[in-house]
């Protein structure tokens, strides 16, 4: 039996990587190890944002079918839900994860069928407790946070917060950055691989490209990268944002190239398929003004995502139908070679390999306090339905409530089409809709520390 490794990297962009065709040498080693691994041309996310898309990969679940913790936006997995570590373990697979997104988290079931797991962002701590508060009603993230909503304010870099919002940074670079390092993500996850009785099913995922991206990365001083932040956080088109965050891919990159080389040094590699994708992808201001990842934006740059399936002695290829990450759980059980397990979201493929579309579509959704956000494709159109209902003074622009493209020639999502072409597509879209009120709430809360760590990541609660 093979060992399984499944890595998701937070905003991680299909189009910045160079075995996708980036111009800038942003994955040396993902681009050669591309060159012996299946890759999935058109893998979309469930969701653009981490609680709608995470509870896709790891249990099948989309966010009309699902649960939340604490507030409709914050997906959870219901009780006694199958999710991917569950499944496995039946299948004689130790199971094991090291994470490091605030929300992936026991309280919320991410720990569902773990032998062993490990939220390194919580630290031990359990996130339904409550905490007091500082007698001093004083809170670093609260100031962060209105710091960048002052400099919103401002259409271009220099404003009174600039210096602050850097200064504050600089400060957490010498004591404790919001998201743990992908050197220390991985050293943990390797560390619990070592000890772990084969085989193996392992899941990590990795936040540096997540907002705000460390900025001792690539070779431009630390400073001049914690201005480029402040681009982003001000609003405005910057290039030396973009390069960040392409400089904060390099060093992923590298990371995983360090971690495959203890693989390898431990004797494990050979008996090892690695799967490795996104949960979402980041705007990075490719329309509408925004970096980050709003809950409602279904355009591509958000959902079409990077995957790469590396699975030893199986030969090289691109798969060009459109797959769900809502079936990742299929793809495992055929490459261990039995029965898919009961997960919500089925593709009705008998092979994922033959490169045959699935008999259904592929479905992303937002479900939150303001309505619900559908987009559905099959191998040439998608469909964006919104049925919200937002405050006046909430700050996206969703657009026309239906959108239709033909994604495949307008990979940009720049000239919508006319809505009669996707009459099949808006139909199912219509059975799916589901009101905010009727999600079923999985009890808890999140304890002081942890909405300041959410907070400080651009999770305003």
């Amino acid at each position: 039996m093979t060992n399984i490794i499944l890595l998701t990297i937070d905003c991680f962009r299909y189009d910045r990587c160079g075995f996708n065709g980036h111009h800038r040498n942003t994955t040396p080693f993902l681009d050669k190890l591309a060159r012996e691994s299946i890759i999935f041309d058109n893998a979309f996310a469930t969701g653009p944002y981490t609680t709608e898309s995470a509870p896709g990969i790891f249990a099948g679940q989309h966010s009309f079918n699902g649960c939340y913790f604490n507030s409709r936006a914050w997906k959870a997995i219901p009780e006694n839900s199958e999710t991917i570590a569950s499944y496995l373990n039946k299948h004689g697979y130790e199971t094991l994860a090291v994470l490091s997104n605030p929300h992936m988290t026991e309280s919320r079931n991410f720990d569902l069928g773990f032998d062993s797991f490990r939220n390194l962002q919580i630290d031990g701590k359990d996130p339904k407790a409550k905490t007091e508060d500082d007698s001093s009603g004083f809170s670093v993230a609260d100031y962060a946070h209105e710091i960048k909503t002052r400099m919103r304010k401002y259409d271009s870099l220099l404003t009174p917060y600039t210096i602050p919002y850097v200064a504050h940074r600089l400060l957490q670079t010498r004591n404790e950055w919001p998201a743990h390092r992908a050197e220390y993500v991985l050293q943990e996850f390797a560390d619990g691989l070592k000890d772990a009785v084969k085989p193996v099913f392992g899941w990590t995922h990795l936040m540096d490209l997540h907002a705000p991206i460390h900025p001792d990365v690539g070779d431009t001083p630390v400073y001049k990268n914690l201005l480029a932040d402040a681009d982003r956080v001000v609003g405005v088109d910057s290039d030396r944002y973009r390069q960040l965050y392409d400089h904060g891919l390099r060093y992923v990159d590298q990371q995983i190239w360090e971690f495959v080389s203890k693989l390898k040094s431990a004797g494990i590699w050979d008996e090892t398929v690695l799967l490795i994708t996104a949960d979402h992808g980041e705007a990075l201001f490719d329309r509408k003004e925004m970096y980050g990842h709003p809950r409602h934006h279904h355009y591509d740059e958000l959902l079409h995502v990077p995957m790469l399936v590396r699975v030893p002695d199986v030969p090289s290829q691109r798969i060009q139908s459109p797959f769900s990450l809502a079936w990742i759980h299929e793809l495992l059980a055929e490459l261990i070679s039995e029965p898919p397990g009961n997960f919500p979201s089925e593709s009705g493929n008998n092979s994922f390999l033959a490169d045959e579309p699935a008999e259904v579509p592929v479905i992303s959704d937002t479900v939150d306090e303001n309505g619900h956000t559908i987009a559905i494709r099959d191998d040439s159109w998608k469909y964006i339905r919104h049925n919200v209902s937002p405050p006046q003074d909430f700050w996206y622009p969703f657009g026309d409530d239906e959108q239709a493209y033909h994604y495949i020639t307008d990979q940009g999502e720049r000239n919508p089409a006319d809505i009669s072409n996707v009459s099949d597509l808006s139909a199912t879209a219509e059975s799916y809709l589901t009101a905010p009120e009727s999600l079923p709430k999985l009890e808890g809360e999140f304890s002081r520390e942890m909405e300041e760590q959410l907070e400080d990541l651009g999770y305003k609660m």
